[in-house]
């Protein structure tokens, strides 16, 4: 029975009472300017309301059955209906009546015989008030939302204030530190050349290459990073088979492994097919790998194992490790707590990497953690939802 946010429709109006002759009355004063919806009792006036909602009820209270009173604080207690204002129409003028009213929550009444002045002045201005109301209520929930949107808002520009700093404090040193290191190697192989045997010219050939690849990684990492921030890495999922990802990065890192005579294993089945962008996928396997022969003493051993699900496929990448502290690992995944650890060999880094390993694995709407005990080693899984495509 209510309307919708439409001006040109009329207000409806819920009569109660069981006497035609004040149905009629009430008919001819207030039908031209409003719908009416007419029950004879209680129980049907109860009824007519589950099926639709007036803008205010005008309320007998004599009436055999259930009376207005009962009627009354039915509606009030009903969560639909109880800020339907309720006029009572009553032939009782004992203030105690009233009062008893008011109680039950009438907004208010109108003695019998009816002025028909005093009937249109009454409806109205319950009717305007009931209105009033309903527009306060709109605009206190739209102001809540907009608070939640300001919150909201402030909240993401302070994560994001908190990553912009962190990153551009990777820049500003740990970029600047290796390139230092180059640098100073390069500038001493240049004026010592001369008088290095070739075993030294090796190992500063090394140390340059060495110091050179972990930049490039790092400014990969950093490049991909921003922009995935900035929404520029297209996601294209599809089936691939993961032990074929799998070798190609072992064969990548194979080197850095070997110098510290880390093996890597691959303990995939051949047959296992993940669902999702591979180019993201290749840049987390490579940065779990790398991290693990960063961490991982010498003669260790890294494993890549996948456990293929119904819903999900969950891959981890186990090593023999020096392990972390769970306050630690607490850290991992988050680039304004993020920090660099030395590797067993003093490998530098930042821990970009699992930043972005986290950012690549939530794009599948997957997830990525990590379990480990300090002096046992640790392990990395990540879970990749099968529904990507």
């Amino acid at each position: 029975m209510s309307n919708p946010e439409n001006t040109n429709l009329k207000d409806v109006i819920l009569v109660v009472d069981d006497q035609p002759i004040n149905l009629k009355v009430i008919a001819s004063v207030l039908s031209q300017d409003y719908s009416l919806s007419i029950a004879n009792n209680g129980v049907n006036a109860l009824k007519m309301l589950e099926k639709g909602l007036p803008s205010l009820i005008l309320l007998d209270i004599m009436m055999p059955e259930m009376d207005g009173f009962e009627v009354c604080q039915k509606i009030k207690e009903n969560e639909k209906t109880k800020d339907i204002p309720v006029i009572f129409l009553t032939a009782k003028t004992d203030i105690k009546d009233i009062i008893k009213g008011f109680d039950y929550g009438a907004a208010d009444y109108i003695t019998k015989p009816f002025n028909t002045t005093e009937m249109k002045v009454r409806v109205i201005n319950h009717l305007n008030l009931y209105h009033a109301k309903n527009e306060l209520k709109e605009m206190n929930q739209k102001l809540l939302l907009s608070q939640e949107a300001v919150k909201s808002a402030n909240q993401q520009l302070e994560q994001s204030n908190k990553e912009k700093d962190k990153f551009f404090s990777i820049i500003a040193h740990d970029l600047k530190s290796p390139f230092n290191g180059i640098l100073g190697l390069s500038e001493m192989l240049r004026d010592e050349a001369k008088d290095l045997d070739t075993d030294s010219i090796v190992k500063y050939a090394n140390l340059i290459h060495s110091s050179t690849q972990h930049t490039f990684e790092l400014l990969k990492n950093l490049l991909e990073w921003a922009r995935m921030q900035q929404g520029r890495i297209p996601f294209t999922p599809k089936p691939f088979l993961l032990n074929n990802l799998v070798n190609h990065e072992i064969k990548g890192l194979l080197n850095v492994a070997n110098q510290k005579n880390i093996e890597l294993i691959n303990g995939l089945r051949e047959n296992v097919t993940l669902t999702a962008d591979e180019n993201m996928i290749r840049t987390v396997m490579r940065n779990l790998i790398a991290n693990a022969i960063k961490f991982t003493p010498k003669n260790g051993k890294i494993k890549i194992d996948a456990q293929p699900g119904s819903s999900a496929v969950e891959v981890s990448v186990s090593d023999t490790g020096m392990g972390m502290s769970q306050e630690t690992i607490d850290k991992l995944f988050k680039i304004e707590t993020s920090f660099s650890k030395k590797g067993t060999e003093n490998e530098t880094g930042t821990g970009l990497g699992l930043i972005l390993c986290k950012e690549f694995i939530e794009k599948h709407d997957g997830r990525i953690w990590a379990e480990s005990k300090e002096g046992q080693g640790s392990i990395f899984t990540f879970a990749i939802p099968q529904n990507n495509l």
